[in-house]
C-alpha cells in the first residue's frame, strides 16, 4: 500500500472544523486508513512473508540468516524479494527454484528485485475474494455510521449541557455528512480497483457506479 498516496485522499477543508466534527474526522480517517490495509492485504498470500526465516546462507565463510540480507513483499499475484547482493541472489534464485518449488522467477537485476510469480487462484476463489472486498466496504460504512451516531450523542449531550448553541450543532450536523459522504466516496473508488485487480476487470452495476467509476483514477497507485 502507497501510505503517500493515500494521505492525498484524506478529508481536506478550507474552513476550520468545529470540535466535535474534528474528533469525528480523526476517527472517521483511522478507520479508513484501516480498512485501506484490510482490503490491501486482502488475498497477499502472506504466509509466504515468513518462508525465508529459517534458511541460512554461506556468505565470507561464515553462516547467515538470509531474513537479514532480504525483504519480501508478497501480492495476489506474486512475491518480491530485494537483495541487493549480487551473490546471495544467485543462492536465493536456486534456493527458490530448488527447495521452494517455484518453477516461474524473474530476476529484475536493474531494480535489485526477484519477482516470484504464483499460480493463478481459480475463478471460485477470485470470487470469494471479490466478495470478500465487498464485505469491508460495507463493514467500513457500518463504522462510519456508529461513529456518526456517538458523535450525534455528544452533540446532543453539549446541548443540554450549553456547551454548544443550536445553529453550532446544525453545522457539525452538515459538516459531519460531508466528511462521511468525502471517506464513503473513495471507500468505494477503493472496492472498485481491488475488484479490478483480482478479477481483471470491474464493470459498474448501476448508474450510481457509472458515474463513481469516471474518477477511478483518483485512487491509482495506492494499493498493491
Amino acid at each position: 500500500m502507497n501510505e503517500a498516496a493515500l494521505e492525498k485522499l484524506f478529508f481536506k477543508t478550507s474552513e476550520e472544523l468545529l470540535s466535535y466534527s474534528d474528533s469525528f474526522e480523526s476517527r472517521s480517517r483511522d478507520r479508513f486508513i484501516t480498512y485501506v490495509k484490510e482490503i490491501n492485504d486482502l488475498g497477499s498470500h502472506s504466509e509466504y512473508d515468513s518462508m525465508f526465516h529459517a534458511d541460512r546462507i554461506l556468505l565470507n565463510n561464515k553462516s547467515r540468516r538470509l531474513s537479514d540480507f532480504i525483504e519480501v513483499k508478497t501480492f495476489v499475484d506474486r512475491i518480491e524479494i530485494v537483495s541487493l547482493n549480487e551473490d546471495i541472489t544467485a543462492s536465493l534464485i536456486n534456493l527458490i527454484k530448488t527447495e521452494k518449488g517455484f518453477t516461474n522467477v524473474k530476476n529484475m537485476a536493474s531494480e535489485s528485485k526477484i519477482v516470484v510469480i504464483l499460480p493463478p487462484m481459480t475463478m471460485n476463489q477470485k470470487l470469494e475474494l471479490n466478495d470478500a472486498t465487498i464485505a469491508k466496504r460495507k463493514g467500513f460504512e457500518k463504522n462510519l455510521m456508529m461513529v456518526k451516531a456517538q458523535t450525534v450523542q455528544q452533540v446532543q449531550a453539549g446541548l443540554r449541557n450549553e456547551y454548544i448553541a443550536g445553529p453550532e450543532a446544525a453545522k457539525v450536523g452538515k459538516e459531519v455528512e460531508r466528511i462521511i459522504k468525502h471517506y464513503a466516496r473513495y471507500a468505494k473508488l477503493l472496492c472498485f480497483a481491488k475488484q479490478k485487480i483480482i478479477v481483471g476487470k470491474f464493470t459498474p452495476e448501476n448508474p450510481e457506479e457509472k458515474a463513481l467509476y469516471k474518477d477511478i483514477g483518483a485512487v491509482d497507485g495506492i494499493l498493491s
